[in-house]
Order: structure tokens, then sequence, then C-alpha cells
């Protein structure tokens, strides 16, 4: 972690992303910036978060290990989501981790100066409470696609990250957040592609036939 001391680029950071919007205490005044490099841990496991996150830039996957230290991806983090909010009022110690699947820069709080702020502010604590909520449901949608194939998952996760028919993502990290092999993953993208689902074009993944991938997630 590095922490930015450049108020103006925070400033830049709130007002992009309308991060003021989740609380009436005067974000700048309480947040600086930092940056992650790739595949360093925002949040680990057992240790209480020193630090509320808003992720501006880049994407994290939270994530568990099971018995045989293999990650389990629990969610998926892009611009915007806020991380570390169970630790920012009630200073639990996480059973998952957070990690940077690419380069981060986040809005951060320092947890042991402004905790009692955060706690007494009821616009953060709506907020809070809506998004504990969203994810308990989260969670229980991730227990129940784990039992669906992995080609009605990779299908659902195309159509949720395609723009204008192109789907970009890095294999890679859409292989760890569906839980799946990177080989996996490779053999079913080229099932696609011999269906004509799918035509592999520079930059990614053109769509040729989206009714065959709802079909799928259907």
């Amino acid at each position: 972690m590095k922490q930015l001391f450049d108020k103006s680029q925070l400033k830049e950071a709130i007002a992009t992303n309308n991060l003021q919007d989740y609380l009436s205490t005067d974000l700048l005044s309480i947040a600086t910036l930092c940056t992650f490099e790739k595949d360093e841990d925002l949040i680990q496991a057992g240790t209480a978060s020193k630090y509320l996150y808003f992720l501006v830039e880049g994407s994290a996957m939270v994530y568990s290990f099971t018995y045989d230290t293999q990650n389990i991806c629990i969610n998926y983090c892009y611009e915007a989501t806020i991380i570390g909010e169970a630790s920012s009022l009630w200073e639990t110690t996480p059973s998952s981790s957070v990690k940077a699947m690419t380069p981060c820069t986040c809005v951060c709080i320092n947890l042991k100066q402004y905790r009692s702020i955060l706690q007494n502010d009821l616009r953060f604590l709506k907020h809070t409470c809506q998004l504990l909520s969203y994810r308990l449901n989260t969670g229980i949608n991730l227990a129940n696609s784990l039992s669906e194939p992995v080609e009605t998952r990779l299908a659902r996760f195309i159509l949720e990250h395609e723009k204008d028919e192109l789907f970009s993502f890095q294999l890679n990290n859409c292989a760890a957040i569906l839980n799946v092999s990177y080989r996996h993953l490779l053999r079913t993208m080229t099932n696609f592609k011999d269906q004509g689902i799918l035509q592999k074009v520079r930059g990614g993944y053109r769509i040729l036939k989206r009714s065959q991938l709802l079909a799928l997630t259907a």
C-alpha cells in the first residue's frame, strides 16, 4: 500500500465517483488516496482492517481458502465499491481476504481516527446496511451458482461484462472469479468459438450469437 498525498487528485476521485453521496461527513477532510500493486492484499483474513476503502480504479477479488488451500472467489469488486465496511463499524475480524486483481487506487479512511465519526453518520449507516444485505444475497447466489455448469456461469459473466458486443475481460481473472481452472475456461471459450457464439478478435471476443448465450443462462 502506498499513500498519495495529493489533495487535488483526491478531490477529483471523490467527485468523479460521487463518493460524497455515501456519507454526510465531509469525505475530503478525513480521507487519503492510496494505491495497491496487482496481487497485493487490501484486507487479510484474520486481521481487522485498518481502513475503509472506496475502490476508484482497478478491480479486486474477495476470496477465501478451502481445505486444499485453493482460492474461492466470493465477490468481485470494481470502481466505487466499498471495501471493509464491517470492520469500519464493529472492528470485526474478516473471514475472507481482498486482493487487487489489477493495480488499484482507493480513497481510504483511517478507522482508528475516524471510526466513531462513521458510526454516527446516518447516511453512511444506511448505505452500509444496504451493502451488507446485498452481499448476504450475493453469498447465497454464489453457493447456488457453483453447482451450475461452467458454460452457464461463463455465459452469464460474458453478458454482464461485455461492452458493445465485445468481451475483453482478462481470462485469468475471469477464471479466478468463476472458480474454475484457466485451462477449463479456455476449453469452454474454444467451444463457444466452435459453435459460432463468439469470435476471437483483437482486444477480446466478439459476441456473434447473443441469443445462445442468453439461452445458456435461462
